[in-house]
């Protein structure tokens, strides 16, 4: 049985993300004062005992054109004893309908096993790129007496700026900016590298020291860091409101196009639909048959548009743990 959880279950949700990651104390406390809330938080139990949880944090999410109210799938933990009893599917069958309520048509996560989280209709719609360099050039080097509402106006500034390239980022409120950099440089110990330009900010840099090189976590503007860098899969998405997506990409479409999605999880998905003259109406026959998955790759503008339809844009997508 899945429900939400309740103030008495604080004590085995960070028991559980303590069994479950490998994070240090003192980020496991910081992180339950200032990102828990059992209204966004699900428990699964096994015969009455809490086994499983995981937690849905709200966040803006730029997909195209539109701004969309998002869940990312965070701290899902099972307790070892209970593993291998389906506590994740009740957590995903209980979560599903909550998200549509809370008219959220897209969900994120960052998966520990791709597959596991494909039998719940997620499929890869980013990549990311690890940088590291050996050295950081002289520079502007901020650090945790820095941060104040002036720093994390200028940061957002240029993030801002610099996603207008990109798609399926994160809209950063300022409390999410604030988190951000309490993690970044206070639990962390890490820093930003500035770059300015006839005293103007036009760049930085976040990043963390590890043994002898820089783990360079973001870099936004113009970045003048020698760095290696490696590209490797990243997070995941699902559509849960597929109707409600259609409906936003046929705005700028004039085509004509039949499509039948097919949602083994969601049944509100399973839909026949046509798209034409900038409208969404159910049909009888299709032109192309979509699972979930390959139908949120296609929003995301993972794949490419095989319909060749021009009603799904390839995209350069972006996320980062951060977010």
């Amino acid at each position: 049985m899945a429900r939400y959880a309740a103030l008495k279950d604080l004590s085995f949700v960070k028991e559980a993300w303590r069994t479950c990651f490998d994070d240090p104390d003192a980020f496991v406390d910081w992180n339950f004062s200032k990102n828990y809330h059992p209204e966004n938080t699900i428990i699964s139990e096994w015969k009455g005992t809490p086994a499983s949880n995981m937690q849905l944090m709200p966040y803006r999410l730029r997909l195209g054109k539109k701004d969309y109210s998002v869940n990312y799938v965070s701290g899902v933990a099972t307790l070892p004893d209970f593993r291998k009893r389906g506590l994740v599917r009740d957590l995903f069958t209980f979560a599903f309908p909550e998200m549509q309520k809370r008219n959220h048509p897209i969900s994120l996560l960052v998966p520990f096993n791709y597959a596991f989280y494909e039998k719940f209709g997620y499929t890869q719609c980013y990549n990311r790129i690890l940088r590291t360099a050996d050295f950081l050039p002289e520079g502007k080097m901020l650090s945790e007496p820095d941060l104040n509402p002036s720093l994390i106006h200028l940061l957002d500034t240029i993030y801002r700026k610099e996603m207008q390239s990109k798609n399926g980022y994160v809209l950063r409120t300022i409390k999410d900016w604030q988190l951000i950099l309490e993690d970044l440089l206070i639990l962390s110990k890490g820093g930003i590298y500035l770059v300015e330009q006839e005293g103007r900010p036009v760049g930085y840099t976040l990043f963390t020291k590890k043994d002898a090189q820089f783990e360079l976590h973001e870099l936004c503007g113009i970045c003048p860091i020698p760095h290696h860098c490696k590209t490797e899969p990243f997070a995941m998405a699902r559509i849960i409101d597929a109707c409600q997506i259609l409906k936003d990409l046929a705005e700028d479409f004039d085509g004509n196009l039949k499509i039948k999605i097919t949602d083994p999880q969601i049944s509100k998905n399973d839909l026949c639909l046509q798209i034409k003259d900038q409208s969404v109406t159910p049909c009888q026959t299709f032109d192309y048959s979509f699972d979930i998955q390959t139908f949120t790759a296609l929003v995301f503008g993972f794949c490419d548009d095989f319909t060749n339809s021009g009603l799904f844009q390839h995209h350069q997508n972006y996320i980062n743990l951060l977010l």
